[in-house]
């Protein structure tokens, strides 16, 4: 289920690694500097500061600041804006902020990796293709669990999930009720949002880690189309602003995080560089979207027009058929009245026979001991040999015959 995400999400991570080993820095790959390998006893802690650097975090592809963010003086800093593709990405460029603050010793730190996207069908087909895994994740504990910890921390041992504070229960409950009925009854989107903690070995030292995010999902309902044998199904599309984490050594997490780190601030030029970027993309997308839906729209409309000139032709071929059949019928039985007319005026004796399947008397002439009458009612045999049998002799090709019983 996670493998698609995971291993897009590795690479991310494998990324911003690199960056980081170009600058000469640690990173989320958990190394320490020789130096403090050898001192681990003597090692001091440094989880908290007490001044602050403010640092750029410039947006490779447009050449300009992106956000800016306050780091502890002497620690160490790497950020940019990763812009990966495929079926996983950032939904927006804001999304891809990367970024890592590392104390002197390289132990303790904090940041963020980039966002991650995903979606899921309930009939098991990918929304984006078959290109695309899906990914049946709905819940900010289940990416963390599922996703984030096996990325970032394999072998960790997770403590357990961190409680929401009141403040953070409020505001999320306050925007899932703005977001309530915007789409629709059939569309519904929400935020979700948790933090676990875990624990794992770095070089031999133990260490603490607190991982959090924001999960936004957009889930829609589709009615079944009999027409179309097209099932009822649902879609959900997820995707994270970014990966949150603090780690230090065990015992001084709490220390950092109390600490507070702030967060990175967006850039008003490059926002508003970005926004205006992604509103001419929509645009577009919308244009081509609108172009493509006429020509379904014509598709379908050029389609029931050939269906109902079809139900027509058929219509009318049925009709002079069935004028052709009746006419046809009408002339064979007048044929056959009036050869039976023929018959009762050439008859000088007459006597009642009774049809054992209907019950209907038939009069024909007495002159001829065994009478047998057609199958559409219309014809009768008369002979006197008691052992003829009119089937497959008299018109086998059109008649089975039935022997008509005396009525007295």
């Amino acid at each position: 289920m996670k493998h698609g995400l995971a291993t897009e999400a590795v690479t991310m991570g494998m990324m911003l690694m690199g960056i980081m080993g170009c600058q000469g820095q640690a990173g989320v790959e958990r190394t320490t500097s020789a130096q403090s390998r050898s001192n681990n006893s003597a090692h001091a802690v440094s989880a908290s500061w007490s001044k602050t650097r403010t640092v750029e975090i410039k947006d490779p592809a447009l050449n300009a600041t992106a956000f800016t963010l306050d780091v502890p003086v002497g620690w160490k800093f790497i950020g940019t804006i990763l812009r990966p593709r495929g079926c996983h990405a950032p939904e927006t460029p804001a999304d891809g902020l990367t970024a890592t603050a590392l104390s002197p010793d390289g132990v303790s730190g904090y940041g963020q990796l980039p966002g991650v996207s995903w979606s899921w069908a309930s009939d098991g087909s990918s929304p984006l293709g078959p290109k695309c895994n899906t990914v049946n994740i709905n819940t900010a504990a289940g990416f963390l669990l599922n996703i984030a910890v096996p990325m970032i921390e394999p072998n960790a041992k997770i403590i357990g999930i961190v409680p929401l504070t009141d403040k953070m229960k409020q505001g999320l409950a306050a925007q899932n009720q703005q977001m309530a009925g915007r789409y629709g009854a059939n569309e519904r989107t929400y935020m979700d949002t948790a933090r676990i903690r875990i624990e794992f070995d770095l070089n031999g030292r133990p260490m603490e880690e607190q991982l959090g995010v924001v999960l936004t999902c957009r889930e829609s309902s589709s009615p079944a189309y009999p027409q179309m044998h097209r099932a009822a199904r649902t879609t959900r599309s997820c995707g994270t602003a970014g990966t949150y984490f603090k780690h230090a050594p065990k015992g001084h997490l709490d220390e950092l995080i109390a600490s507070n780190p702030t967060g990175a601030r967006i850039d008003p030029g490059w926002d508003q560089e970005i926004s205006q970027r992604m509103r001419e993309n929509f645009a577009r997308y919308q244009q081509a979207s609108d172009q493509q839906f006429k020509a379904i729209q014509q598709h379908f409309t050029d389609q029931t027009n050939q269906m109902m000139q079809h139900g027509r032709d058929v219509q009318a071929q049925l009709k002079e058929s069935t004028e052709h059949a009746m006419a046809a019928d009408s002339q064979r039985q007048g044929a056959i009245d009036h050869a039976a007319h023929l018959q009762v005026l050439d008859s000088l004796n007459r006597q009642d026979f009774i049809d054992p399947t209907t019950g209907r008397k038939i009069e024909t002439s007495n002159q001829f001991t065994h009478n047998w009458i057609s199958s559409d009612k219309n014809s009768v045999v008369l002979n006197d040999d008691p052992t003829f049998d009119p089937n497959g002799v008299v018109d086998p090709g059109r008649e089975s015959w039935i022997e008509l019983i005396p009525a007295n």
